[in-house]
């Protein structure tokens, strides 16, 4: 048997090998505990079969559903995934972008929000742009500036549905709780939300919207000053369930109880949605599905097609945390 042989039964592909010799080949790998050198053979082929993926938080269950979706359906086409978590800070994201490119992943794939800031955006446009000339393969998993495929989730029509039930409940006084300002989804959620109030002739008011930075510590302390500015509030839409959590936390420690005196609205339907303490009314993501048409999307890309992005609907979940404005909250309102 020659050594060519060998190589061809042990890269994978499908070669024309006698049965007979393929499992020769196998049970000799097996005894000798032989396992193929991915550097090696990149150097070869230029394919490493690995896909690096940036995410923003991945102690947030929004970014751990989508990574199992991304790993699942990049894992059944032969491929690993290293996954990096930036914190939203643009200078970590563009060092863990360079890292992944000097271990030549195949692909990236960057599943949060693009960060708006113009040298970051400057640098990774070079970057990127490099990156793809040389056969990479780039996919956007949320919306950001940069042009590439992507498969997003329809964040503004979500906004606007939870935006809208609050409104048919009889609430008029929303405070919403937006994410970082620097990130292209907290603006594209708020815009959602904007539109619908006017939609729906209810005033614009800049004092009712407070940023919590898509953390449940920052939901917390952003509901404090809203109600400390606006006491009158008698819902409040927090665009992110993690940050939704915190409001619930904060508004327990006040004995504001909810839905009685408080309505509560969250985006994402991550799992503990359904199992807060009061179960959260919010905007469900497909996040799984979003990693899963993510991988499929570079897999194609890599295989030189030139697949179409997508925008996945969204869907409004109500659970117990928003209820009609009570007699005695709408008294209160008005009693200042």
């Amino acid at each position: 048997m020659s050594p060519a042989t060998a190589s061809r039964v042990l890269s994978g592909g499908d070669y024309p090998v006698r049965d007979e010799t393929r499992a020769r080949v196998l049970q000799a790998a097996e005894d000798l505990n032989f396992r193929p050198n991915r550097l090696a053979r990149a150097l070869v082929t230029a394919r490493t079969s690995t896909i690096g993926a940036i995410v923003h938080d991945i102690s947030d269950p929004y970014f751990g559903e989508i990574v199992r979706g991304l790993e699942d359906a990049a894992r059944l086409h032969g491929y690993q995934l290293f996954v990096c978590s930036s914190d939203r800070n643009a200078e970590r994201e563009l060092e863990y972008v360079r890292a992944l490119l000097s271990y030549r992943v195949d692909g990236l794939v960057f599943a949060g929000g693009g960060i708006e800031n113009e040298d970051y955006k400057q640098e990774l446009r070079k970057t990127l742009d490099g990156f793809r000339s040389s056969g990479g393969a780039v996919v956007m998993l949320a919306p950001n500036s940069y042009r590439a495929p992507s498969v997003v989730p329809d964040n503004q029509n979500g906004a606007a549905l939870l935006t809208r039930h609050l409104i048919e409940l009889g609430h008029k006084s929303i405070g919403f709780i937006s994410g970082p300002d620097h990130l292209r989804t907290s603006a594209i959620r708020l815009a959602g939300h904007r539109a619908e109030l006017e939609r729906a002739g209810v005033d614009w008011q800049d004092d009712l919207v407070e940023s919590g930075q898509f953390t449940a510590e920052g939901g917390g302390k952003a509901v404090a000053l809203l109600l400390e500015r606006r006491p009158d509030i008698t819902a409040v839409f927090a665009a992110s369930d993690l940050m939704a959590f915190g409001v619930l936390s904060e508004l327990a420690a006040r004995s504001v109880r909810v839905p009685d005196d408080m309505s509560v609205g969250g985006f994402d339907d991550v799992r503990p949605a359904a199992y807060a303490g009061v179960p959260l009314t919010t905007v469900a993501v497909p996040m799984q599905a979003l990693g899963a048409e993510g991988a499929r999307v570079m897999i194609e890309i890599l295989a030189g097609k030139r697949p179409r992005s997508r925008v996945l609907p969204v869907e409004l979940i109500e659970r117990q945390s928003t209820a009609t404005v009570s007699h005695t909250r709408r008294s209160d309102s008005r009693n200042g």
